[in-house]
């Protein structure tokens, strides 16, 4: 992204991002969102820099976090960015109560625990796991960031966001429905993902799809429970049709990377290519006959978007806030429902001509715009 020319003081502007501890060894979609808004910082002539850990909070101009429902980190963390009198972004990447609640209510987590009352509360599902992850990491002294409760905290995070960036218009409702606090317009920046850095389109077929009587359906991700990995292969089997999965294991210890790992093993039609650099993946979506998600719980899938940006025809799962940026007629799978994913599986479409839904440079001068306007903002109030 090209500005023009900077005054000395913008170039000297520093945006740090904020999020969870694990945010690079175990990466997600927020990781990579973050990956793509500092390469837009450094685009811009903007200094990036990083708070993950738990050191002293870094020199910044503006401050970006990640993920609304995490706040065990995020809180204190933001707190006293507030009381430096400095401004922060809010990227909320929020996964919807009713869908999380359906998901970890039903057996697909195979959990007791989630099946009955405490499943069916998010907020104490969430305080759960702050006080396991902090017992893991042997980190008592912590436990005082569990107070306020969760969601008082995730209330004063929205609060108190000098803007809050969403990834769709979708998004704002739910947190609505969710929290009860509406998201004023002016707080409001939309800025959806984009597709960018996936390599040569014109790449020769990859060497995973070697041997196969046809172009094979094709599953990007990582391999977690929540993305329906296990499911799919199973009825790969039933439907005898090749699919390959492309992706990490969430954790590669856990009991499902393993039963992932065994099932494909065992299977005449499934084949699972771990660890692609994401340079290599344009020839992944380029030779597939069609990306399938059937995800449970999704926010916006940058993975739908890259796959039509490359001509590869996408079904995705109904449990997702991003269907108004696709094309009308893309079909939707109900990941809780074996038919429909068969359905899916027999679905030879033709290829698409390469279609970029989301302006990169829009969002880049979006991004690059809500900074400068907040550190200006910044300096006026510092200097009256």
């Amino acid at each position: 992204m090209n500005r023009g020319s900077l005054s000395g003081d913008d170039c000297m502007r520093t945006v740090c991002f904020v999020a969870r501890g694990d945010f690079e060894s175990m990466p997600g979609g927020d990781t990579m969102q973050w990956r793509m808004y500092e390469r837009v910082v450094r685009e811009a002539g903007l200094r990036p820099t990083t708070w993950f850990d738990d050191s002293s909070i870094p020199p910044a101009d503006v401050y970006h976090a990640f993920n609304v429902d995490r706040p065990l980190e995020l809180y204190p963390k933001l707190a006293e960015v507030k009381r430096r009198g400095r401004p922060f972004i809010l990227s909320t990447i929020h996964h919807p109560h009713e869908w999380l609640t359906k998901y970890y209510s039903t057996g697909a987590r195979g959990s007791l625990l989630y099946r009955f009352a405490l499943g069916r509360s998010i907020p104490a599902r969430e305080t759960i796991r702050e006080i396991v992850t902090v017992a893991r990491g042997r980190r008592i002294a912590r436990l005082i960031a569990l107070i306020p409760s969760w969601r008082q905290r995730v209330r004063w995070l929205l609060r108190n966001a000098d803007r809050i960036m969403l990834l769709t218009d979708s998004e704002a409702t739910y947190v609505q429905t969710d929290f009860a606090y509406e998201i004023p317009r002016h707080q409001q920046v939309i800025v959806p993902n984009w597709s960018e850095g996936l390599g040569d389109a014109s790449a020769g077929k990859p060497e995973a799809f070697a041997g196969l009587p046809e172009p094979p359906v094709l599953v990007v991700g990582r391999i977690e429970p929540r993305k329906g990995n296990l499911r799919i292969s199973r009825l790969a089997e039933q439907a005898r049709r090749h699919v390959v999965f492309v992706g990490l294991p969430l954790n590669g210890d856990a009991a499902f990377a393993r039963a992932f790992h065994v099932a494909v093993q065992r299977s005449q039609y499934s084949k699972w290519i771990a660890g692609v650099p994401r340079s290599m993946l344009a020839a992944f979506y380029r030779h597939s006959s069609f990306l399938l998600n059937v995800s449970f719980v999704e926010v916006s899938p940058l993975v739908d978007v890259e796959a039509l940006a490359l001509g590869c025809p996408v079904s995705t799962t109904m449990y997702a806030m991003h269907h108004q940026l696709l094309p009308p007629d893309t079909p939707l799978c109900d990941p809780y429902d074996d038919r429909s994913i068969l359905d899916r599986l027999q679905w030879r479409p033709g290829r698409l001509p390469p279609r970029q839904l989301v302006d990169r440079e829009m969002c880049a001068r979006r991004l690059v715009d809500t900074y400068f306007a907040l550190a200006h903002a910044s300096d006026g109030r510092r200097n009256s």
